[in-house]
């Protein structure tokens, strides 16, 4: 890591009280969320830009849409 971005987490550990280890996982935790989510944004972006394929998701979005009722209003 570079020195710029150790002493900024660094400074961030003294304002927190928590360890920079516990920073920086949380920091990694947070970008792989990120990516993730971007990911599957994407993905559903490339769907949308396919007719058959978005039509599949819909059938089977209605397939599976009983299960969701258990009765409850």
């Amino acid at each position: 890591m570079s020195d710029r971005t150790r002493q900024r987490v660094a400074a961030m550990a003294a304002s927190t009280g928590q360890q920079m280890q516990t920073i920086i996982d949380s920091a990694v935790e947070a970008y792989e969320r990120e990516l993730f989510w971007r990911g599957f944004e994407q993905g559903y972006d490339q769907l949308a830009d396919d007719p058959a394929g978005w039509d599949e998701l819909d059938a089977e979005r209605a397939a599976e849409s009983p299960t969701l009722r258990d009765g409850l209003e």
